[in-house]
Formats: C-alpha cells, structure tokens, sequence
C-alpha cells in the first residue's frame, strides 16, 4: 500500500513537472516574436545560401525540398517541368529570386509537390494560413509542433517556423519588390494556349532558314486545330495573312501592351471586335514560315518587344 502510494505521487508529480513544462515552452516560442505581420524571408536571410540551408533543416510530413544547380541551357520551366510542378510552385519556394532569368549555377529549391513555402513568426499564426492563400485548412502542412517546441527552447531558435500551403499560389506580399513586380505583370495576362515551348524568346537558329537571328516571340506547340484565346482583353486590330507569320491576329490591350497570334489555321475574330481574357480567337496550324502546327505569340509595349516569358510563365 505504501509503495504504491509513492509509485502515485511520483507519477503526479512527473505529469505535472510535464505539463509545467510544456507550458513553458509554448508561452517562450510564442512570445519570441509578437508582431503579426507577414513575414519576408528577404527580412529574415540575409542572403540565398543561408536561406537555402535553413530550408535543407526544414522537416515537414508530407513535403520534401531538394536543390539543383542551374546548368547551361536551363531555365526555371524546365526544371518545373521535369520535377512534375509548376513555375508559381518553384518561385513559392524561392522567395529571394530577384529575376525569374536563371542564372548558371545558381540554386533552386524544388518542393516534392505544388505549394508555397511560407514563415510564421510564431505557431498561433499558422491558424489564419489557410484563408491567406484560399486552400482548406488541411493544405496546411505544419513540422511536428512538439518536437518544434523542444528544439525552439533548447536551441534558442532565431529563425521563425516554416510551413507548406500544398495547392497554393505565391502571394507578392513575400517577394522582392524586383519579383513582385514581375508578378504583379504575369497576372494581367493568360496563357493563349496550352501547350510545350519549344522556342524561347532570343537569339536562336531559324529552322527554316537555318540563319543565326533574333526570335521575337514563343513558340507553343499544340495539335493543329487547337483553339487559341487572347491572353488578355482588348480590341483586335489587325487580322489576316502577315508574311512570315501566315494567319494571324494583333491585339491592342491596355497600358501599351500589344499582342500577336500567328501561324494560325484559321481566324475567328475580325478587327475592331472587343475580346476578353481567354475568349476564342483563332486555331493552331502552320501557315507562313512554320514547320508544323504551333503558335507563335510575340509581345510589345509601347512597340518595344517584350519578352512573352515575363507574363506567361
């Protein structure tokens, strides 16, 4: 009887010493930082290595992070490609990027699924993540609390708590402003066409002429016959056969901006016709100097070429 008695208050008091504890831990992490707003990795990293090794430490169930090394010849979409994402899902991941032009030998963190890497000053703030990103709350893939806790307390942590907003897009808020910027101007425009780049804005072989020369536009291969939809709202201009281009159509947008269709099969919009974001303007073919089916979209500003990349990701 007086055994176990002792066993009982020995017990009572390692559940309390337990809960003191945790308790403790919970109250140190949370006021580490009391400020709520949104959190800059560019505030808290001083530079893209450091981030990157941070990122490295990173443990979160359900979501794994490598890094590569840009080779020449890459460009964030093919490495988005081959690893099954998409670009917004690499520049959630990669918050510090200045540019979106890749750079030989810099390194990308590339999630094992789509989503936004995104950092909490403390774990009460992870509550609201989901309505931030407009997900469901269980798209909200968190580390192990506890096991954050403990290390936060025994290691002194100075840097916030990262989670993983699986399905998410990335939010400016986060960029630099040099990225924010460029993809503030990525969301005033769409995709004409859903379909695999194969040639890039710049210089390049022409295929037909097999001449060195400037390609002023982006080549989108699709099956012939495919519809094409104007990237953006505006009024058409220009339509019918333009030399090299074959079949195309010119739109006039907002701000400057002009847009181009060519190598089409057939038209379906006539000039001074009003057109909204997406809305059919036209099919994929091979008309003009084309070697097969594809669209060749070109992109000014205030008649200075643009590169299509910098709105299409």
């Amino acid at each position: 009887m007086y055994k176990n008695k002792i066993i009982f208050f020995i017990l009572t008091v390692v559940i309390i010493l337990f809960l003191s504890i945790s308790l403790y831990i919970v109250k140190t992490l949370n006021n580490q930082i009391s400020d709520n707003s949104i959190l800059k990795p560019a505030d808290i990293f001083p530079n893209e290595d450091e981030y990157i090794a941070y990122v490295q430490s990173i443990n979160i169930p359900g979501v794994t992070f490598t890094v590569c090394q840009i080779e020449k010849g890459d460009n964030f979409w093919k490495i988005a490609k081959e690893h099954n994402i998409d670009i917004d899902t690499l520049i959630g991941a990669n918050p510090l990027w200045e540019s979106i032009v890749a750079k030989v030998d810099q390194k990308v963190v590339i999630p094992s699924q789509k989503g936004v890497l995104h950092f909490v000053n403390n774990l009460n703030e992870i509550r609201g993540l989901h309505t931030l990103y407009d997900v469901p709350e269980n798209n909200v893939l968190t580390p192990s609390l506890f096991l954050y806790r403990i290390k936060s307390l025994i290691s002194k942590m100075d840097k916030p708590v990262a989670v993983y907003i699986k399905d998410a897009r990335p939010i400016t808020d986060v960029m630099t402003p040099k990225l924010a910027k460029q993809f503030a101007l990525r969301e005033m425009f769409r995709s004409p066409l859903g379909g695999r780049l194969t040639s890039f804005f710049g210089g390049r072989v022409h295929p037909i002429f097999r001449q060195w020369g400037f390609h002023n536009g982006l080549d989108i291969a699709a099956q012939y016959g495919t519809p094409v939809g104007a990237a953006r709202q505006g009024v058409v201009v220009s339509t019918g056969w333009m030399g090299g281009y074959g079949k195309a159509v010119i739109i006039q947008h907002d701000e400057g901006f002009k847009t181009l269709y060519g190598h089409l099969s057939s038209i379906h919009v006539r000039p001074g016709q009003h057109v909204k974001a997406g809305q059919f303007i036209g099919r994929v073919g091979s008309t003009g100097w084309s070697t097969g089916p594809h669209l060749h979209f070109t992109l000014w500003q205030y008649n200075k070429l643009i590169n299509p990349m910098k709105v299409l990701w």
